[in-house]
């Protein structure tokens, strides 16, 4: 029965025995009794396909390894654009935008060094459905950051228990629905560089609260702080879900994207300090774009069977791509997904277990072709290609509680993977490659037990496999980068709250093999793709937030002046290479800090600075002989943000106005000569927002 019928049966009669007079009384003369207002809520019923932010909370800390939940309250206080937007305070995670858009660089523990756009080495899930394309690659513009009721983040092997194997690990964009969001949303954003983003939304239950929907739509237009650097996008959400009983659910989603984005290219350094603004002169006469159309659909089905939950998935993905740089790529997709997973959780031997374990087979197909590039439009065909990729997974992972708060993990992933293209036309040859590999992973967590009311601390390690084929922008233009790459990984960690601190810590070690870099070839001497022979990626990712007016995270305070910290420290080197010896690997910056000090008040008021440091030089190439230089932003926020009505905020970013390199290409010899690698950050900026709930 539900609260609100059993609070209407107990006032019933009460109500019945307030309408009848007291004995002796004279009804007709007794004065009226005024009674207080009584308002009655109930949270709607959880969706059984997308769960709740407080259990994916904790269902990750049980995670004996890095692993990050954000709640978009974290980045909906400021501009929510781009991915530096979303992951500014999650450790571990470099993201940065290549040209104050979409297009970014993204990276966890040195994934896809080697990609400055299109990234790789990350699997990335929207709702638990893979995003990525078959052959491993990904494009950030297809996500939505206002449509999400939160984002799950597995920094490296953390992520085997949801099918990802890979080095950086996984990213899942949870949707919000029916059930979670606003009934009414909207949200508009204005600033420099006549940037608009527009957000409508909104989403409810049917009256019996059986099914229930929700759709979201965003326009983004700017003309960027770059000269030819307009931006046009446009992104449709949507998914509806039927509960066919309490214990089983179905959801379809579908995502509409168009992504219309001018490139500006590269500058050398000197460039970057005459006229950061100015765009790559060939850029400009080649009228270099990335644009793309995306249609996706998927579904899944939850059910529940005893204290077994099963769940399906399954995805279709279609993208139409139109990308003319040095010369006009043309390429056509369709990936599909299918798979099954479940999570068990009886007692094993009378102790608290976990089980969870799936298949996952996805198979995408490309037709691919390059033109030459003529200002931009297509010019005589240069080569096409008929390109497949086919992915086979099974993975499993399993906690068993041993007592004294120690919990034993152990799993493994199984993948077998297929890359094939057909050339029709041009220069390249046909190939069909086949590759395959079991990633064990053997991790303890130790919970311990704290008698202050919400406080909580865990520490952890975990000794793990990665492994990851390479995509088709590796194996498709040469012969020189068809192994998988691998690594060992050693974590060790600690995560908890206690008084007015909480924090998470995470120290990896990884001994990478056959990793894809741009290197000498060394039979041709020639720069390209090429597996490394062995390189290691060592790190730290501290996350940190301290109320310096000494409030207790279970409180409930009127004022709070939080000081927040996300730390990303990487130590990324060959080992004893015979042409590299130990030099530093291109393409990240050692140290990126972020920081922010944000008084807030119970009744949403917020206003403080905020600050991006990179405090050592990043490296170009991989000879060590070209660098980014060090650099420091401040900005400033202030708003007020809350759960019904209305919301604003006001946000000022580089407020002196640095010049500076927000990151770089990667090449394999830059012989100490300034070279057109250098993306210049967005200069001083101002951004204002207006939100309204419903």
């Amino acid at each position: 029965m539900s609260f609100s019928r059993s609070l209407l049966l107990f006032l019933l009669p009460a109500a019945s025995l307030l309408a009848e007079p007291a004995p002796g009384t004279d009804a007709t003369s007794a004065a009226p009794v005024k009674l207080d207002d009584v308002n009655v809520t109930a949270d709607r019923p959880a969706s059984l396909t997308v769960g709740t932010l407080d259990a994916a909370r904790a269902g990750l800390a049980l995670t004996p390894g890095g692993t990050e939940v954000i709640d978009p309250a974290s980045y909906l206080i400021g501009r929510s654009s781009t991915v530096a937007d979303t992951f500014a305070f999650a450790p571990g995670v470099f993201a940065q935008s290549r040209f104050g858009s979409d297009e970014a660089r993204l990276s966890i523990r040195g994934s896809g060094l080697q990609r400055t756009f299109h990234g790789r080495g990350i699997r990335v899930l929207q709702d638990g459905v893979p995003v990525n394309l078959a052959d491993g690659s990904f494009d950030m513009q297809s996500l939505e950051p206002t449509a999400a009721a939160w984002i799950n983040v597995w920094r490296g092997a953390n992520a085997l228990a949801y099918g990802s194997s890979t080095l950086g690990g996984a990213i899942d964009y949870v949707s919000l629905t029916g059930r979670t969001s606003p009934a009414l949303f909207g949200r508009l954003e204005l600033g420099s560089w006549d940037y608009l983003r527009a957000t409508f939304a909104g989403g409810g239950v049917t009256a019996d609260g059986r099914a229930d929907a929700y759709a979201s739509f965003t326009e983004q237009t700017q003309d960027g702080f770059r000269r030819h650097a307009d931006q046009n996008n446009q992104r449709v959400f949507a998914n509806a879900g039927w509960q066919f009983s309490d214990v089983a659910e179905t959801r379809l989603f579908l995502t509409a994207v168009r992504t219309d984005s001018e490139l500006p290219g590269n500058l050398t350094k000197a460039q970057l300090e005459t006229d950061p603004r100015q765009a790559a002169a060939a850029n400009v006469a080649q009228d270099q774009h990335r644009d793309y159309d995306l249609l996706r659909a998927a579904s899944v089905t939850t059910v529940r069977t005893g204290d077994t939950t099963w769940t399906l998935t399954g995805a279709w993905t279609y993208k139409d791509l139109d990308h003319p740089i040095y010369q006009v790529i043309d390429q056509l997709s369709n990936d599909a997904a299918l798979g099954i997973n479940f999570e068990n959780t009886s007692d094993l031997f009378g102790r608290d277990n976990r089980l969870r374990g799936g298949v996952l087979f996805t198979r995408g197909e490309i037709n691919a072709a390059n033109y030459v590039n003529n200002a931009g439009r297509r010019g005589a065909l240069l080569a096409k290609a008929n390109q497949t990729a086919t992915n086979v997974e099974g993975f499993a992972e399993d906690q068993f509680a041993l007592g004294g708060g120690f919990t034993l993990v152990a799993g493994a992933n199984a993948s077998w993977n297929r890359r094939e293209n057909d050339q029709l036309a041009g220069a390249g040859s046909g190939y069909d490659l086949d590759y395959h590999r079991i990633s064990p992973k053997l991790g303890l967590r130790r919970d311990a037990a704290l008698a202050e009311p919400g406080a909580s601390l865990q520490f952890y390690l975990n000794a793990s496999g990665s492994y990851e084929p390479p995509s088709f922008s590796e194996t498709v233009t040469n012969d020189t980068a068809r192994d998988a790459q691998t690594a060992r990984t050693l974590e060790l960690g600690t995560r908890g709250t206690r008084g007015p601190v909480r924090w998470d810590v995470s120290l990896y070690y990884a001994e990478v093999k056959n990793e894809l870099l741009t290197l000498a070839d060394p039979v041709t001497s020639l720069t390209t793709t090429v597996n490394a022979d062995r390189t290691t990626h060592a790190g730290v990712e501290a996350g940190l937030d301290v109320d310096l007016l000494g409030s207790r995270w279970s409180d409930n305070p009127d004022n709070r002046l939080v000081a927040s910290l996300a730390w990303t420290w990487g130590r990324f080197r060959f080992d004893d290479d015979a042409v590299y010896g130990n030099n530093t690997l291109a393409g990240l910056p050692p140290q990126l800090i972020r920081g922010q000090l944000l008084w807030r008040h119970r009744a949403g008021w917020y206003a403080g600075p905020t600050v991006e440091w990179v405090p050592e030089k990043t490296w170009i190439d991989q000879r060590n002989t070209l660098s980014a230089d060090p650099y420091a932003i401040v900005g400033f926020r202030l708003g007020r943000r809350q759960e019904h009505g209305i919301s604003w905020f006001v946000e000022a970013r580089n407020l002196t106005d640095k010049r500076y390199a927000a990151t770089t290409g990667v090449i394999e010899d830059a012989g100490g000569v300034d070279q057109a690698q250098f993306l210049p950050g967005d200069g001083r900026s101002v951004y204002a927002g207006l939100e309204y709930r419903w």
